[in-house]
């Protein structure tokens, strides 16, 4: 009976030192986007929602959809981009509240062209293309932190080649 005590001792104390380490968070950006097209450049806002698995101190899995707002390509021509990616994140602890971190994964984009009255030129452009960031993080306690950073992700359409949308942002994370 005492090994069978001892057995669910230890388990407990080894499943919650695991669970400290393995962390769900959740969150939001706003930013400023700008979006280089081979025919123009815009700036907008950029809106994203987040949601990460902290898998240690040093690794997270993050999933991201974000509104990377809309650039006119052309004089008659509308386009809004949506984006949805899946990184690895690499956190670099610089102190007990702020870390840097680095993320590398994969993004599909969406496109949106509409040439208004012209229904017929109106199309969407998907594309999955890598994504990355760079970016600094702030733990105002256990459950809240403050995120900044930069974005980098590849979208276009087949006839006028690929386009660039970067975005600067800001944002806050509620880990549970």
């Amino acid at each position: 009976m005492k090994k069978i005590a001892y057995v669910i001792l230890l388990s407990a104390v080894a499943s919650s030192a695991f669970a400290e380490d393995r962390v769900f968070y959740v969150g939001g950006n706003v930013g400023q986007v700008y979006t280089r097209y081979p025919a123009s450049s815009r700036t907008g806002t950029a809106i994203t929602l987040l949601g990460g698995y902290q898998i240690n101190d040093a690794i997270a899995v993050e999933a991201q959809y974000g509104n990377l707002g809309s650039f006119s390509p052309t004089a008659t021509t509308k386009a809004n981009t949506t984006a949805y990616s899946v990184t690895a994140v690499g956190n670099w602890p610089f102190s007990e509240q702020w870390a840097g971190y680095i993320k590398l994964g994969l993004a599909r984009t969406a496109t949106k062209f509409d040439a208004g009255a012209v229904q017929a030129s109106a199309y969407t452009a998907n594309r999955i293309k890598p994504t990355g960031g760079i970016g600094g993080q702030y733990d105002v306690n256990q459950a809240l932190g403050i995120r900044f950073g930069y974005d980098v992700y590849g979208i276009g359409d087949n006839t006028a080649g690929t386009a660039k949308t970067e975005v600067t942002s800001a944002g806050v994370i509620y880990k549970f």
